[in-house]
């Protein structure tokens, strides 16, 4: 009965969707509710940690070639120097006459006129008019260091090396320059520097006095031009206020406006008493619909004839029932006070019908007078709109003339003003600070290289470190087997000492690893959360390829299974390469062979009490047909017959890559458990050998993920660990003592 009520349980959780995650049913409900959350797994910094340490030495390579080689270029790089010039740009044009505004934009009143100089600066004409500054002999020993460099087979030019070493650099919250160039001579670079400032404030003033002198004469034929913009819209004026009445808008507008308001109060009471008496006769219908009677509703109950009509007919039917004491239905009394009834009865629908009739003429009045208040107000809306597309235009051109009376206005002001001052232009540039002859070279930056060799090299590193295990798809995470397989992680087995297979296959019995033997205890309590775990007497263990510690999940978790009270046997399923009797030191010479072929007994067969709980059902050696034996009648029968004398079966079956004996055994299985070594198959190959086992109906318990080494796989240390070595070392000592 418990059982039961547990596995009710665990099926209301899985139509809840518990299990529904990974697009298949494997049978584990609760435990993915504790522990996947709903957005599933996603890799964690502990992940990217394990792939750091698992290629380390990718690392130190790149590391150590991208940092030598920032070191031999730091030693064999020539020296050169960096000589700086600071210039001012100010705001306004020192001007004596002060003008109020100015037409040539030599002012900065923004980061876009300042940008606009930082351009002129960096232009190849400035680089050009330095160079014309340099006499013969300055230019052959400033272009002596670069002799013998070229540029796509070209003698590198004087121009190329003025603006590949020059610099400009604009100063930040602030209207300063810094002009650096860089040459191997020191004194060159300051000369040239300084030749740069130079240079560009001349030209800033002659691009100022020029400017000026084209802006004065555009400014002449623009002011004729605004003339003659202003006398149109004048005309324009004139003709459309003719056309439309334009004086008079502003009553009208007015007017307009308050029988606009007035119309939409109308509308509005309207509406209410079409509403009012819509609901009144919407009442009516479904009444006569239902079969009811009309005088039941308030409002027709109300009705002065209808109340002296049923007060009438309430007073007949109580003197009827008084007089039938008396009389029989055809006595004339009787017969009289019937007949008084019926004819009030007549009245009273007559009345009914005349107040439902008096409500819907209303109603339909009502509908009328809701409708014809719309359409006055519709027609009302409609003439204001196109009042106000009138006055919008008018009043559009009255602002285009203002505008342009304005815009006339100011242009011969200012055309006046800049013809006074073109002669008195000045450069809005000053040198605030001449380049002197640097005493310490600028490159090569010694501990800048060094610097970014080593960042360089660490980047390099980490990037093909994570390049390389992007194409690396072998299983090494719990996101690995939940989100790219799709199978949830009952647990893991952590990498065991080096020890013999025999002892390996003990582990839990002798206990020589505690924090192993606590790894399958915890896959013991993951899988008791599983309903239908708890169901299943015959496990199956499975796993891709030889190797991966199938034959130790098996008989370890058999011995779990028997240290919780549990009767188990464990089966060897691989009759090709059987495991089981070799690593736990028994005898092979008979069992599920002989069963099979022999017809000999099971008691004959099982290796009883190995461990207390514990037995074993070898192969009885080697076969070369086992399909033929685990599809026969007979090796049904035993696995029957072994399902009434144990509560466990766990049969250790081959790795499903090498042969398909694992499929053959799926029909006389509960369920599977399927194992993968860490770091030892490819995604691609663990999900093609699992597709048939998806497609049967038996349920996947989950993966066991097996061999993790602590010391370098600590994304799994919450599993087991040396943190945790004093509490496994209490319980072993509780365990050994309670049995």
């Amino acid at each position: 009965m418990k059982k039961e009520n547990e596995r009710d349980t665990a099926n209301s959780r899985t139509k809840d969707g518990y299990s529904r995650r990974y697009g298949h049913d494997y049978g584990f409900s609760g435990y993915a509710d504790n522990v996947y959350s709903a957005a599933g797994p996603r890799r964690s910094f502990q992940d990217y940690m394990l792939m750091l340490r698992e290629r380390i030495w990718y690392l130190i390579v790149a590391l150590f070639i991208i940092l030598f080689g920032s070191i031999l270029y730091t030693v064999t790089k020539t020296k050169v120097y960096t000589a700086t010039a600071k210039i001012q740009l100010l705001r306004d044009d020192p001007s004596p006459l002060q003008p109020m505004t100015e037409l040539e934009p030599n002012k900065i009143l923004g980061i876009e006129d300042f940008n606009t100089q930082i351009d002129i600066l960096n232009s190849v004409t400035i680089i050009k008019r330095v160079k014309e500054r340099l006499k013969a002999d300055e230019l052959e020993e400033f272009m002596a260091p670069y002799k013998e460099q070229t540029m796509a087979g070209v003698l590198i030019t004087p121009i190329e090396v003025l603006g590949k070493n020059r610099k400009v650099l604009p100063q930040r919250m602030g209207l300063t320059v810094s002009i650096s160039f860089t040459h191997p001579d020191p004194i060159i670079a300051a000369r040239i520097a300084n030749l740069f400032a130079e240079e560009f404030s001349d030209y800033n003033q002659m691009l100022n006095i020029d400017s000026s002198i084209r802006a004065v004469q555009a400014l002449k034929e623009r002011v004729k031009q605004q003339k003659d913009r202003v006398g149109e819209l004048e005309l324009q004026i004139a003709e459309y206020r003719e056309q439309n009445d334009a004086i008079s808008l502003d009553e009208d507008e007015n007017t307009m406006r308050a029988d606009l308001l007035q119309l939409r109060e109308i509308k509005l009471r309207e509406k209410n008493r079409y509403d009012g008496f819509l609901v009144r006769w919407e009442q009516i219908e479904a009444y006569r619909e239902e079969g009811k009677n009309l005088w039941e509703l308030s409002f027709i109950a109300s009705e002065a004839r209808v109340v002296a009509l049923l007060d009438q007919i309430s007073q007949i039917k109580i003197k009827i029932a008084s007089l039938s004491k008396r009389y029989r239905e055809k006595h004339p009394v009787m017969v009289a006070q019937l007949n008084a009834l019926k004819e009030s009865e007549s009245e009273l629908e007559t009345a009914v019908a005349d107040a439902a009739n008096e409500i819907y003429s209303a109603y339909i009045e009502a509908k009328k007078n809701y409708e014809m208040a719309s359409t006055r107000l519709e027609e009302k809306e409609t003439e204001l709109f196109k009042l106000s597309k009138v006055r919008i235009k008018y009043n559009s051109f009255l602002r285009d003339k203002a505008v342009e009376q304005g815009f006339l206005q100011a242009l011969t002001a200012r055309m006046t003003e800049e013809s006074a001052q073109v002669n008195f232009k000045k450069t809005n540039v000053r040198v605030i600070d001449e380049a002197f002859p640097p005493t310490r070279h600028s490159s090569p930056n010694t501990l800048l290289n060094i610097t970014a060799g080593l960042f360089g090299g660490l980047a390099v590193g980490t990037g093909l470190i994570f390049l390389v295990a992007l194409f690396d798809d072998r299983v090494k995470s719990t996101m690995d087997i939940e989100e790219t397989i799709g199978l949830p992680l009952v647990g893991v087995i952590s990498k065991i000492k080096k020890l013999d297979d025999s002892s390996k296959a003990q582990m839990v019995a002798s206990n020589l690893d505690r924090s192993v033997t606590e790894d399958f205890r915890s896959i013991y309590s993951t899988l008791k959360l599983n309903y239908k775990v708890d169901d299943a007497k015959v496990i199956l263990t499975t796993s891709t390829i030889p190797g991966e510690g199938k034959s130790l999940v098996s008989s370890n978790l058999a011995l779990t299974f028997a240290n919780h009270g549990e009767k188990t046997l464990l089966l060897d399923g691989d009759l090709r390469l059987p495991n089981v009797a070799r690593s736990l030191q028994v005898e092979n010479n008979k069992g599920v062979i002989s069963f099979v072929k022999d017809n000999a007994g099971l008691d004959d067969l099982i290796i009883k009490e190995v461990y207390p709980n514990f037995d074993i059902l070898p192969t009885g050696g080697k076969s070369k047909n086992p399909t033929q034996i685990l599809n026969s009648s007979e090796f049904r029968e035993m696995i029957s017959e072994l399902r009434k004398r144990y509560d466990r079966i766990v049969i250790d079956s081959p790795p499903l890559a090498a042969v398909s004996d694992a499929l053959n055994l799926l029909s006389v299985s509960d369920g599977v458990l399927y194992v993968i070594k860490f770091n030892a198959v490819s995604h691609k190959v663990i999900t093609k050998n699992l597709r048939n086992i998806k497609n049967s109906a038996k349920p996947l318990f989950g993966a066991v993920l097996n061999d993790i080494n602590r010391n370098l796989s600590f994304h799994y240390s919450g599993y087991s660990g040396g943190a945790y070595e004093d509490y496994y070392t209490d319980q072993d000592e509780n365990f050994k003592r309670n049995g």
